[in-house]
């Protein structure tokens, strides 16, 4: 089983001729021969995984603000 990634799906199902597997975030845990036969992009495990970022909202600390400018 290798983790494969859908050409535009982000969440759902796939029904295959050997069974249906789970997308999440794009990615589907599939057997190779399945994930090969479709054309699908193998994936390595350590890139699927995102480094954390943190997100801030306008108005919170560290945001960025356009200046105003008044005249």
């Amino acid at each position: 089983m290798s983790l494969f990634r859908h050409p535009h799906l982000v969440r759902g199902i796939v029904h295959t001729h050997q069974g249906q597997f789970f997308i999440n975030r794009g990615l589907v845990e599939m057997p190779d021969d399945v994930g090969e036969s479709l054309g699908w992009l193998r994936v390595d495990t350590d890139e699927d995984t995102p480094a954390p970022r943190a997100e801030t909202r306008p108005g919170e600390a560290g945001a960025q603000r356009e200046p105003s400018f008044e005249g």
